[in-house]
């Protein structure tokens, strides 16, 4: 399934359709004879992904969930907040919509995307565990490095008894400025091709990263 997500981002999908053609996926392995020693992946069935994509020119996130908890997002100067993503079913479910939710991010937030595992227990109520990754989360220095706020809230959040795999990951936003995007309108005609890499060769050369060109 890791390596079908990364194949499906290279795609370039918006997350619904993403999780859609996921999903798919883990209809068919479910659907397959087990027959002598070959065996489909059934194991797959039920699990639960989240799938989210942050563009640093418009500062906009784009996020889509198959039964996986939602995300906590740290703005600067602000108390950490859960986004409000639509649900979706988990993987192989079928015949239900993964809903795209779009929210804005301010440059040097936080989102911090987890697994149930983390705030959840064997006879623990899920919402305390999310108040406890609040909590933990409000209460982290900004100013570390990522590892060592991660290794601090992992530490103070997870149960003593994880009912399930565990995982935290956090990704620290940035934004472009007008002057590191570069834009051009071209007519659809292949005589302007030629243009059109010169354009790109040399805005490269301005911004020195000659290296990103083809020899």
């Amino acid at each position: 399934m890791r390596t079908a997500v990364q194949t499906l981002a290279d795609l370039d999908l918006d997350p619904g359709e993403l999780l859609t053609h996921l999903d798919d996926l883990v209809l068919g392995l479910s659907g397959e004879e087990m027959t002598g020693d070959s065996r489909s992946e059934t194991a797959v069935l039920g699990a639960t992904c989240l799938y989210a994509v942050y563009d640093p020119v418009t500062r906009q996130c784009a996020a889509a969930t198959a039964g996986h908890p939602p995300p906590a997002m740290v703005s600067p100067g602000e108390e950490p907040v859960f986004l409000d993503l639509l649900p979706g079913p988990p993987l192989g479910v079928g015949g239900m919509p993964f809903e795209v939710t779009e929210f804005g991010v301010r440059p040097g937030s936080m989102l911090a995307f987890f697994t149930d595992g983390l705030v959840e227990s064997r006879g623990g109520d899920i919402e305390e565990g999310m108040d406890r990754l609040r909590s933990a989360l409000a209460g982290a220095n900004s100013s570390l490095p990522l590892g060592d706020i991660g290794q601090s809230v992992f530490d103070s959040v997870l149960p003593q008894q994880p009912s399930d795999d565990v995982a935290l990951l956090l990704a620290r936003t940035h934004a472009l400025s007008s002057d590191q995007v570069a834009e051009w309108e071209l007519e659809a005609d292949l005589s302007l091709v030629t243009h059109a890499r010169e354009l790109v060769v040399d805005q490269r050369s301005s911004w020195q990263l000659d290296e990103l060109s083809s020899p």
